[in-house]
């Protein structure tokens, strides 16, 4: 949601703030924009998983009766949740930059309230570059990825090939300069269209394990936590560290101690 056009402050991507509903309805009409862009590209089938905040953003009766929908947090792979060796492309609708990225609208990875930083086999990670990895493990290319200019720049280094739509530009952390709603809905269904109806070139992400994840926290008391975990190791103060063989592994540990960590947030007042 933080990468949809329009969308600049904390108060419009969360619950029970007034601007809320407002953004689930952007959040609706870009996502229908990629899949009418697919469709005329020629594609047939269509799952969308929800996968900002508590996972219930959709306004439903408004998104494209074609699609499936999931809906709903604590799910398999939670992003991921859905993806399996049928499918052609992943499409990121709405993405942001990693956390620290300079010149990024709410730049985080993952745990906005949590994660400092996320490492594996010691290159930064972004939400897209994650997800495309998990998408990649089940044989799945990543095509398309929409947001501000540093989220499709960021993701383009990474992802060589990947198709960008940019919607906005950050002027600081919580203002940009944005298309209008409708113009970002009309160059998504474009960027969608293209990416595939070329999705053979598209980039099929799979890093090379074993892997090694490394996550800073906010604060040692996250990392207390996280090494009650077996095999999850101290690696500093507020750094953890764990080792698996297969992605899929490695992505379902940094989802279990997400949840072992957030406790220790929650002592800090919320925005």
């Amino acid at each position: 949601m933080e990468g949809m056009a329009g969308v600049v402050h904390l108060h419009q991507v969360m619950r029970g703030m007034p601007e809320y509903e407002r953004s689930c309805r952007l959040m609706t009409a870009e996502t229908n924009a990629a899949v009418a862009g697919a469709r005329r590209a020629g594609a047939t089938r269509f799952v969308v998983n929800d996968s900002h905040g508590d996972m219930r953003n959709f306004l439903l009766d408004e998104l494209d009766d074609g699609v499936e929908v999931i809906s709903g947090a604590d799910k398999p792979f939670s992003m991921g949740a859905g993806l399996d060796p049928t499918f052609e492309v992943a499409f990121f609708v709405g993405y942001h930059a990693s956390v620290g990225s300079e010149g990024a609208i709410m730049d985080h990875t993952y745990g906005g309230r949590t994660i400092y930083a996320l490492r594996i086999n010691g290159r930064e990670q972004s939400e897209a570059t994650l997800n495309a990895a998990l998408a990649g493990s089940f044989g799945v290319r990543t095509a398309l990825v929409t947001g501000d200019q540093a989220t499709i720049d960021e993701a383009a280094a990474e992802l060589p090939g990947i198709e960008g739509v940019v919607v906005k530009q950050a002027l600081g952390r919580q203002a940009a300069r944005s298309l209008h709603p409708i113009e970002a809905c009309r160059r998504i269904e474009e960027g969608a269209y293209r990416a595939y109806g070329q999705r053979a070139k598209r980039p099929l992400y799979r890093p090379k394990g074993p892997f090694t994840l490394e996550i800073d926290w906010m604060n040692a008391s996250m990392a207390d936590l996280c090494v009650q975990i077996p095999d999850v190791e101290r690696a500093g103060g507020r750094t953890v560290r764990y080792r698996a063989s297969d992605y899929q592994t490695c992505y379902q540990m940094l989802l279990a101690l997400l949840v072992m960590a957030t406790p220790a947030a929650y002592q800090y007042p919320r925005p």
